[in-house]
């Protein structure tokens, strides 16, 4: 076991556990379809259940990381940053821990092969957070910057449908799903959520 590995686990194992309370706000539980997540390779893996609600019933459901190794549950291999996937095919992406300020290329192609009424799901740590400060170089994931990515995501033809926060300065106190960015927890909360759809 690595050094410091005993340190890291139940740092992990909190972010997985307000990773997958954000998600369960801001899932969509009458959508089904085809489903594509693409996550940072150090970031925890989160209960698929969760994550596809059914989609290996009603399509497919393909996980992603960055990397060019296959990961535990990756169904196809290749770069996040060039999807080999047609326009408009998936109801559902969700990206979690990959988007710092939304110049990231998985961002545009997330938005690329999102349907017209599909759901992006941008889930990260935010940089202002406790848990983004606190983390060690080792794992160390991408901080979400909330408005520069809304910017971006509407720069993209994409709209802001809410946002949720948990996580406020170390603790596990999770924020409902809202519209717009004004929270007043916002700056404070470790974990952030961002859901945008297609504008018409």
């Amino acid at each position: 076991m690595p050094e410091g590995h005993s340190a890291i686990e139940p740092r992990l194992q909190a972010l997985k556990s307000l990773s997958e309370g954000l998600l369960e706000g801001a899932a969509c539980p009458g959508m089904r379809g085809n489903l594509l997540e693409i996550r940072h390779e150090s970031s925890p893996l989160l209960d698929p259940v969760l994550l596809h609600r059914g989609a290996d019933d009603f399509g497919v459901s393909i996980s992603l990381t960055p990397s060019r190794e296959m990961t535990s549950g990756q169904k196809v291999c290749c770069e996040s940053a060039q999807l080999p996937f047609q326009d408009n095919v998936f109801c559902t992406v969700v990206l979690h821990h990959v988007i710092s300020d939304g110049f990231e290329p998985e961002l545009a192609e997330a938005c690329r092969v999102l349907r017209r009424s599909g759901v992006l799901i941008v889930l990260g740590l935010n940089r202002m957070g406790w848990r983004y400060r606190a983390q060690d170089d080792f794992r160390r994931l991408p901080g979400l910057a909330p408005l520069a990515v809304r910017n971006r995501l509407e720069s993209l033809g994409m709209g802001m449908k809410g946002f949720a926060g948990a996580g406020l300065g170390g603790k596990k106190r999770p924020a409902l799903l809202q519209s717009g960015l004004g929270s007043a927890c916002l700056p404070v909360a470790d974990l952030l959520v961002l859901q945008a759809g297609k504008q018409n």
